[in-house]
C-alpha cells in the first residue's frame, strides 16, 4: 500500500467519523454543498482532526478550500509532498 493510498484511507474513515456517514457514502464528491451532515461546525472540527493526524496547518484560504473530500485529499497531498 503506497502512502497516498495510506493517506486516502485514513481521511475518508476521518470524514466518516466526524460527519457520522457509513464509510461506503464518502466519496471524492462528498461535500458540504451536498451533505446535511457537512455542518460548518462539523467542518471545523474535521480541519482539526485532519491537522493532527497528518502534522500539517492548513491556512485560512485552505480552510475554506477544504469543501469536499477530493478537495481535502488534493490540498493534503500537496501539503505532504511539498514536506516529505
Amino acid at each position: 500500500m503506497t502512502d497516498r493510498t495510506q493517506m486516502t484511507a485514513r481521511v475518508r474513515e476521518i470524514v466518516a467519523e466526524v460527519l457520522d456517514l457509513p464509510a461506503n457514502q464518502v466519496a471524492d464528491d462528498l461535500s458540504a454543498g451536498n451533505s446535511s451532515a457537512w455542518t460548518s461546525l462539523n467542518h471545523l472540527m474535521l480541519v482539526s482532526q485532519l491537522e493532527n493526524e497528518f502534522g500539517v496547518v492548513f491556512s485560512n484560504q485552505e480552510v475554506r478550500a477544504l469543501s469536499s473530500v477530493g478537495a481535502i485529499l488534493e490540498t493534503l497531498g500537496r501539503r505532504l509532498d511539498s514536506v516529505g
